[in-house]
């Protein structure tokens, strides 16, 4: 199973493959002061309501930049004349932010481009809060400053759903999990190695013996890593969320594999992350409360061959592919509607929804 956090009870939009596009925060409505009384104010506000999720950041900031904007200033009453600047500082940046800006109106909203320190995004592994400081500078003196505090997520929280409030209903956003899916992570070497020395198959080579081999080759990786002890466990946990987005607790490659234990979407992005390492093409699959996985038998797409990886540890690969097959015809006619998706890992690439990179835990 896995569990997902929303307060709201509204359904999902219709899934879509592009990214979702942050929510801003509307700037105040009310009219600039007059310039000539008012004294310079400054507000700052944050998307999704003042929650920071690195996934997002770490996944989709690359190619889409307006996910580094997290940050909305509202700069009112400026004077008639002089150099202004906003300065923001925080110790989420690799250095301040500082632009230059003009206000001929006396009244300026912006939403920049921050800079991010991505490592430090990266080892976000609790909920904790962090401080934002707005700093108007007028000729190089402080004039307004503005502090916020955001709530900063764990790293492993997976945005699966947005409340798109202008339009009164959720955003399907189940492409975020393909961020936790990370071909590149160095232990799936191992793993692999493993594989090969069970006899199942002497080499990994993709889709180049055609669809029975690439069958024996994810046979060969389900039989590694059952051997390994690792199964799954029927607990899902998150650290929280905001009233408008809808998130889960995912597990990383090496985390899964550490505590020898998966639910079905750690297993999932487990196994998509090393069927995509040996050359094939995998998928996500969900449905309401659960999440699967498999590949397409060929890879320019077709059909797809889907197992239950809740069976991890407690059937052989064939009972597996078996209740996979149930699921996905049971799956496919709803694709498009609430809470039912297919997350296509290679489109995902193309599209620039890249992995969270690997971070070598520290172990007591």
């Amino acid at each position: 199973m896995y569990l997902e956090r929303s307060r709201l009870a509204a359904a999902p939009a219709k899934p879509a493959l592009a990214p979702p596009r942050p929510a801003v925060a509307a700037p105040p409505s009310e009219a600039a002061p007059s310039r000539a009384a008012a004294h310079p104010t400054c507000e700052i506000t944050g998307s999704f309501e003042n929650n920071i999720y690195p996934s997002l950041l770490l996944s989709f900031a690359a190619s889409y930049p307006e996910y580094a904007r997290c940050l909305t200033i509202a700069l009112r009453g400026l004077p008639a004349s002089g150099s202004f600047q906003l300065r923001i500082d925080s110790d989420l940046f690799v250095r301040p932010l500082q632009v230059g800006l003009d206000a001929p109106s006396g009244a300026v909203t912006l939403n920049p481009e921050l800079p991010w320190n991505f490592d430090s995004l990266r080892r976000a592994t609790q909920m904790a809060p962090q401080s934002f400081v707005a700093t108007l500078l007028v000729d190089g003196q402080s004039e307004a400053e503005a502090t916020l505090v955001c709530t900063v997520h764990s790293v492993n929280e997976a945005v699966s759903r947005i409340f798109n409030s202008a339009a009164g209903q959720w955003q399907d956003t189940s492409v975020c999990f393909a961020a936790f899916v990370n071909e590149d992570h160095p232990w799936i070497n191992t793993l692999l190695q493993e594989a090969m020395a069970g006899g199942g198959v002497h080499s990994f080579t993709g889709y180049q013996f055609g669809a029975q081999a690439a069958l024996q080759q994810a046979q060969a990786v389900w039989d590694a890593l059952a051997a390994r002890g690792l199964s799954y466990v029927n607990v899902a946990t998150d650290s929280g969320t905001s009233p408008f987005v809808s998130t889960q607790y995912v597990r990383f490659l090496d985390q899964s594999v550490h505590d020898q234990g998966a639910n079905c979407v750690d297993a999932s992005v487990l196994f998509a992350s090393i069927l995509r390492r040996i050359g094939l093409r995998p998928v996500l699959l969900f449905r309401p409360g659960h999440c699967f996985t498999g590949f397409y038998d060929t890879p320019e797409g077709g059909r797809v061959v889907a197992f239950e990886t809740t069976m991890l540890g407690s059937a052989p690969f064939a009972a597996a592919a078996a209740e996979g097959a149930k699921e996905l015809q049971s799956t496919l006619p709803f694709l498009g509607t609430p809470q039912y998706s297919i997350v296509d890992i290679a489109l995902c690439r193309q599209q620039g929804i890249n992995p969270i990179p690997f971070q070598p835990a520290e172990r007591n």
